[in-house]
């Protein structure tokens, strides 16, 4: 995420609608608050209805919250994934301390262009074979039991950090090679990441926690990644390693900040959807049911519970070049946030979309990212949620959540509940 300057707190109103109290649905609403970070909806739909293009002045970036007009963003080649000019704000700032995160960043292939994103993605998609989702469907269904089988006897789960804080980080960490009594050590340090990615203004002990992170996840994969070299194994990293095309491997610092990537994409993401659909479904018992009565819905289901709340409420494009959309004028340089979130609550994209129906059809969500950086991991995250929720409801009868009072994460960007108390009846399998 791009970082606030003073030269863009001083910035024009340009030309774009001022919010004012009388027009917004909650007088005072701000993105980046409390209540916000509670629901974001009736503030999305303010925006599609009223200001689809808008340039929030406070913060000095634009937001795109319809369907159809985010998908034109994702096609369109004058929005950029890279941050071109980080690294000489961070030099004019006085963070150049943060200079190895953006170099890892400018690596990674959710934030890199063509022709270098073609690259990446390419060689990347060697190691996400149908043979190896086939050898993940197993490993989550183990982990997914051991986990359950933890809390089976209490008759109580914290659906967030029993399980769905564990689930994906445990399965992501076998598959890269990391040692169990490393998961903790790890899910630590991508949480610093993903903070530092997901929210607008980070605290400079946030930017070290981020920075010492960083360090410590490179010398151990640097570390693997040698020994892998030398004496090639199954698993993920090792297919990563050996992924070649036309002649062509990962650089060393590419493996790297893609090994990251995997981790922070592959755990917060999906932790976050089994969080907030689990929500979801004990908000709307009657769709619970449908899904205990007919298992058959799951993989729609797992679809819906995306769509329904999105873990990612929106991915960042800076502007290449000058030009109007929608009556705005745009500016190179400029910051856009591109409102998945919103997106898939548009109502002139899907019937009734503040309503949960796990059985809906035709739903072309983009819960996982569209076109070029549809997300790589999203057949991993899927095996995850759909094993997770037909385990979880079978295994733990008469799932209730115990608790109305709910805090959510201070990050705007993945969104999830704290914690998710959640009770069931003891009995045997």
């Amino acid at each position: 995420m791009r970082r606030r300057t003073e030269d863009d707190r001083r910035q024009p109103h340009r030309s774009s609608v001022v919010l004012r109290p009388s027009s917004h649905p909650n007088n005072a609403m701000n993105l980046f608050t409390a209540a916000m970070r509670q629901n974001p909806y009736p503030f999305y739909r303010w925006l599609r209805e009223a200001h689809p293009i808008y340039f929030d002045a406070e913060h000095g970036f634009w937001l795109v919250s319809r369907y159809a007009d985010v998908l034109a963003a994702f096609r369109d080649p004058r929005l950029l994934s890279g941050r071109g000019d980080s690294l000489e704000k961070l030099k004019e700032a006085g963070d150049e301390d943060l200079s190895m995160v953006y170099n890892a960043v400018a690596d990674m292939v959710l934030f890199a262009d063509p022709p270098k994103h073609t690259r990446l993605r390419n060689l990347m998609q060697k190691a996400f074979t149908p043979k190896s989702l086939e050898v993940m469907h197993a490993s989550v269904q183990r982990i997914t039991d051991e986990l359950i089988d933890a809390v089976r006897p209490t008759g109580q789960i914290d659906l967030v950090n029993d399980f769905a804080m564990k689930l994906p980080m445990f399965v992501i960490s076998e598959l890269l090679g990391v040692k169990r009594e490393h998961r903790e050590q790890f899910q630590q340090w991508t949480e610093a990441f993903n903070t530092f990615t997901g929210k607008v203004n980070t605290s400079a002990e946030e930017n070290d926690r981020t920075v010492r992170g960083m360090k410590a996840m490179f010398a151990y994969f640097r570390e693997r990644i040698v020994e892998l070299r030398a004496r090639p194994t199954q698993g993920l990293l090792s297919d990563l390693v050996q992924a070649e095309m036309q002649g062509d491997r990962l650089t060393p610092d590419e493996l790297l900040a893609n090994c990251v990537l995997l981790l922070s994409a592959g755990f917060d993401t999906t932790a976050n959807l089994i969080g907030n659909g689990g929500l979801a479904l004990m908000q709307n018992p009657a769709q619970m049911q449908r899904l205990l009565a007919d298992p058959g819905l799951m993989t729609g289901a797992v679809e819906e519970l995306t769509r329904y709340d999105s873990s990612v409420q929106f991915t960042g494009r800076m502007v290449k070049q000058d030009f109007e959309w929608h009556g705005q004028n745009l500016h190179a340089g400029d910051f856009v946030m591109l409102l998945t979130g919103s997106a898939n609550r548009d109502e002139l994209q899907f019937a009734e979309p503040d309503v949960l129906d796990v059985a809906r059809k035709d739903n072309k969500h983009i819960g996982f990212g569209y076109g070029i950086h549809f997300c790589l991991g999203a057949p991993l995250a899927r095996i995850e949620a759909k094993i997770a929720f037909g385990t979880l409801l079978k295994r733990l009868p008469n799932l209730n959540l115990t608790t109305d009072q709910l805090e959510w994460r201070d990050n705007f960007s993945v969104r999830g509940v704290l914690s998710l108390p959640l009770a069931f009846d003891i009995s045997s399998d």
